[in-house]
């Protein structure tokens, strides 16, 4: 049975409607092991030998996280400087994590729309995302799959609305679960 890393890189899991209910159905799928970054290092103190061990010791590794700013939350970036050290993600023997299969789980408050030349975000998702796919480029993983959802605001003072994040939750949990599926079933 493979083993399923899940990092997630929201901040406050706990105050996230949308992440935290992913992490949760995530979570009960078997051989699945949580890493809530925000639950074990609210010091942003990483324990560096401990992560790396749960990489190489998965089969299947899922970033979980919202986009901040077009990009993963500071706790996430941390983890990634602290943990994509050399010789363990990239140089002379750095291929520890060399073809492990990556499924990218993104969560967006705003809408795809905004997600261009003309819209409040300048750029496409693609564009932003480049620069913090930088880590796992240089580690050599397989990104299998992406998986994002826009629309993933339910604070209605900021035009979100609850009702639409609960349908769009289980539609993502669904994909990433299918992705999974075919991941390991491959």
């Amino acid at each position: 049975m493979s083993k399923i890393v899940v990092i997630s890189g929201h901040p406050n899991h706990n105050e996230s409607m949308a992440n935290s209910k992913i992490i949760h159905i995530l979570g009960a799928l078997n051989n699945t092991h949580i890493r809530c970054l925000d639950d074990l290092y609210p010091d942003y103190k990483i324990d560096i030998p401990t992560e790396q061990a749960a990489l190489i010791d998965a089969d299947l590794i899922i970033f979980q996280f919202p986009l901040y700013w077009s990009t993963y939350p500071a706790i996430m970036k941390k983890w990634f400087d602290d943990v994509f050290t050399y010789n363990f993600a990239f140089g002379p023997e750095g291929d520890k994590l060399k073809n492990k299969k990556v499924i990218l789980s993104i969560t967006a408050g705003a809408t795809a729309e905004s997600y261009s030349e003309e819209g409040f975000n300048f750029m496409p998702l693609d564009d932003y995302l480049e620069s913090a796919l930088h880590p796992l480029k240089a580690a050599q993983v397989n990104i299998v799959d992406s998986i994002v959802t826009f629309n993933m605001n339910s604070d209605a003072n900021e035009g979100g609305n609850v009702d639409t994040v609960n349908h769009l939750v289980v539609e993502h949990a669904d994909r990433v679960k299918a992705a999974i599926s075919h991941t390991i079933n491959r």
